[in-house]
């Protein structure tokens, strides 16, 4: 019994040491995220998560284990033994844990990733928006004086051109002063 417990206590080992190293490489990659510099995030996250899931199966096959060696159903082991073992499948069911802690803090790098995504697109789209509607009248204006009427008013007027040139430009300005205004921009 003693020799099966320092052979099944010796696959643990190193094994927190290596969760540790595990949640400093979430971290990095979660600073990078957000300094906004994250190449090939999702190969990596994933790469973490199928890790991290091995890992956790691996710790609840050994539980399992411990779990059927403490059950002693064939009368193998002594109660010393049994102590040992249980402290072995607590040891294994608490490294299962730490890996859930692990895939959790994963999942919230990912939710992290997903929000500052989201955020730059909101930024693009209030540019696209501001754009769109300062540009919006002068298309008007254009699609008015494109059209080839031979009684527009404005056509005979010497000062009707740099009328409009100047309301345009009087667009243009009052746009982005209300936009400036209002913070959209």
């Amino acid at each position: 019994g003693h020799f099966l417990y320092d052979f099944f206590v010796g696959l643990l080992e190193n094994d927190l040491l290596f969760l540790q190293e595990l949640e400093r490489e979430i971290a990095k990659i979660e600073e990078q995220v957000l300094r906004g510099c994250c190449p090939n995030f999702n190969i990596k996250v994933l790469g973490l998560k199928k890790k991290i899931s091995k890992f956790y199966r691996y710790y609840m096959q050994l539980s399992d284990i411990g779990q059927a060696l403490c059950d002693n159903e064939i009368g193998f082991l002594e109660k010393e033994s049994l102590r040992r073992f249980d402290r072995f499948r607590d040891r294994a069911l608490r490294l299962a844990g730490e890996t859930q802690v692990l895939r959790d803090y994963t999942v919230q790098v990912q939710e992290v990733y997903q929000s500052e995504i989201g955020i730059r697109q909101n930024d693009v789209m209030k540019m696209l928006t501001v754009v769109t509607t300062i540009f919006l009248p002068l298309t008007l204006i254009a699609g008015w004086y494109g059209m080839n009427f031979v009684y527009m008013p404005e056509l005979t007027m010497r000062y009707a051109y740099p009328a409009v040139i100047g309301i345009s430009a009087l667009i243009v300005v009052l746009g982005l002063l209300i936009f400036k205004k209002k913070r959209y921009w």
